[in-house]
């Protein structure tokens, strides 16, 4: 049973949506006004708001606007609309509504909306892997996964380190023809270069010193499926060639043998750095990328996910209490307060280690106190010696420069460098503005065309 709120200034169709909803098993309140509803979620937040684009005393859209950004953030709004207001309904999109219905109200089509917009996992039909999260972000993802999941084309994940790229790399093969096929991940971070050829296209006997037997690579272990590809960024140029022709002509030969081995795969690959500038650079082949990406899916972080901390925080809760066979239930108000106001660098993997470990250390409450200090905001003692060295080592890994390198474009680096200072500047002040993007454009003195482009850059759908 979800607890649902319905907004609507004329009571007779507030009483025609209570009884279809309460007899689908859901508690229901209504309420007559926009300032009604922004009170009632305030004071009891519910699961779901069902909201009329027209209300008498202020517009639908502006009481979605403060829902989605201030009173209810993660809380999914359904609208409801006139059929001739279908215009409206997509203003109502790009606000944060997450579906809408049209008046005169079908029963069996109000249910289906309302359960498929409520907040907790998306599981893809097939049975695939679970994805928590209701926020509109997550939602627009799901929805692009499930829109290149069965075509047979290969797609590429863009987002930061953590964010779930290998859970989408599989919603993606669950939902595709070759479901019934392996699925197979590589993390192309961590293969060796002097074997990366063997690992993912195989050997024969003799090939090379060690190789004592034939041995099938990961392209062949996938064949007739999927192949991830994760950090696929990490490849070096001479392999990138080789990929490239096995892309292309589908087919390959295993390290010291002779023939030819046809492939049927499909391949999803994930980056976490900016391949567009790799190819600008020369550290990435322009015509690979566009073999790889013939769909590009932005995966965003967590911090621009509104209301999924609370969601994923107790889906982790619940998972890790199993496991460890730990008496823990709830996450106390404090807890949960000091979750959302953390930024999480390293997204939901970072959530989960968090709630992991916090589960080992609470009793039946999972508190403030047992949550990792990094995450409580406590003082950090001072850096030991090497700190400093190892910041500047962590800085030039994330600006990709090697400190070996017989020339360094030190111009190249300082636009990289200020092009993510811009990227991140935009993203904080995204997460914290409530108001509209023309009023971040004038705090930015840009023009809002200019902004719209930086912020599709930080969205990835630049393509």
């Amino acid at each position: 049973m979800a607890h649902l709120l319905v907004v609507d200034d004329e009571p007779s169709m507030r009483r025609v949506v209570e009884r279809i909803l309460a007899a689908a098993g859901h508690d229901i309140r209504g309420v007559g006004s926009g300032a009604e509803a922004i009170e009632a979620v305030r004071a009891s937040r519910p699961d779901l708001v069902l909201l009329d684009l027209h209300l008498s005393d202020v517009s639908g859209l502006d009481v979605l606007q403060r829902l989605v950004h201030d009173a209810a953030p993660g809380v999914p709004v359904v609208m409801m609309t006139a059929r001739g207001s279908v215009e409206a309904a997509v203003d109502a999109f790009k606000l944060g509504a997450v579906d809408f219905v049209t008046k005169p109200l079908e029963a069996a089509k109000l249910i289906a909306t309302v359960n498929g917009a409520l907040p907790g996992a998306f599981a893809d039909p097939t049975d695939g892997p679970v994805m928590v999260g209701s926020s509109p972000r997550f939602r627009e993802t799901m929805a692009t996964v499930r829109q290149f999941a069965r075509p047979d084309i290969n797609v590429l994940l863009q987002g930061e380190t953590g964010t779930g790229k290998e859970l989408l790399a599989r919603t993606l093969h669950a939902g595709s023809k070759r479901r019934e096929a392996p699925f197979v991940a590589v993390d192309c971070s961590i293969l060796t270069e002097s074997l990366i050829e063997s690992e993912l296209f195989g050997h024969e006997k003799g090939s090379f010193t060690g190789a004592t037997a034939a041995r099938i690579g990961h392209f062949e272990r996938a064949d007739g499926g999927t192949l991830f590809l994760d950090e696929i960024g990490n490849l070096p140029l001479p392999i990138q060639a080789k990929l490239l022709r096995v892309l292309q002509e589908r087919t390959l030969e295993r390290v010291g043998g002779r023939d030819t081995i046809k492939l049927d795969i499909r391949v999803v690959s994930a980056t976490n750095i900016d391949l567009h500038d790799a190819v600008r650079r020369g550290a990435f082949r322009a015509d690979l990328y566009y073999r790889l990406s013939e769909a590009t899916i932005p995966v965003p972080p967590l911090r621009v996910r509104a209301g999924d901390v609370d969601l994923l925080a107790t889906h982790f809760l619940q998972k890790y209490a199993q496991r460890f066979e730990r008496a823990v239930s709830t996450i106390e108000a404090a807890a949960l307060a000091e979750l959302r106001a953390y930024q999480w660098p390293g997204n939901v993997r970072e959530l989960e280690n968090a709630i992991k470990s916090a589960v080992v250390t609470a009793e039946r409450v999972l508190r403030h106190a047992d949550l990792p200090a990094a995450v409580r905001g406590r003082s950090q003692p001072p850096p030991a010696a090497g700190a400093a060295s190892a910041s500047l080592g962590k800085l030039l890994i994330e600006l990709e420069v090697d400190l070996d390198a017989d020339q360094i474009d030190l111009k190249a680096v300082a636009a990289i460098a200020a092009d993510r200072a811009e990227q991140a500047l935009l993203s904080a002040l995204l997460e914290r503005s409530s108001g509209s993007r023309a009023e971040l454009a004038r705090r930015l003195k840009v023009d809002p065309k200019t902004l719209r482009a930086k912020l599709r850059r930080i969205d990835g759908d630049d393509e």
